[in-house]
């Protein structure tokens, strides 16, 4: 049985990458997401912001959070910010179930590459996008 996640990353503004997990973070999955994670928090240069855009995860097991909490460490130790962009109700609720929600940073879609990015970066596509 293969893994029902897929992972795109992008970096569509100097110093902030994405990852988008799609499908199921789970126990089955997890290696996965780390791996990941793992990777854009360590390819050279170091990002300022490694954005987790959750839009695509269709549920989220503690597996999956466990992923983005030991991220979210390793991140704060390198000096790099995490956060969570556009979460699902399932998501939230779970982050919302643990408390979670206060550790990690959520934020709504659309919000996250915005409001960390570098000073003087803009869109690909120019202001006004």
């Amino acid at each position: 049985m293969s893994p029902s996640l897929r992972i795109v990353r992008r970096e569509d503004v100097p110093g902030i990458r994405t990852v988008a997990p799609m499908g199921d973070a789970d126990m089955d999955t997890a290696p996965l997401l780390r791996q990941a994670l793992e990777e854009e928090l360590n390819r050279p240069p170091p990002p300022a912001t490694v954005v987790v855009d959750c839009s695509g995860l269709t549920f989220c097991a503690s597996a999956g959070l466990n992923e983005f909490l030991r991220a979210r460490r390793t991140a704060g130790d390198r000096g790099i910010a995490l956060c969570l962009s556009a979460p699902r109700e399932q998501m939230r609720r779970l982050l919302r179930i643990t408390e979670t929600d206060t550790v990690l940073d959520v934020r709504p879609p659309g919000t996250a590459t915005h409001e960390n990015r570098p000073a003087g970066a803009r869109d690909q596509d120019g202001p006004g996008t």
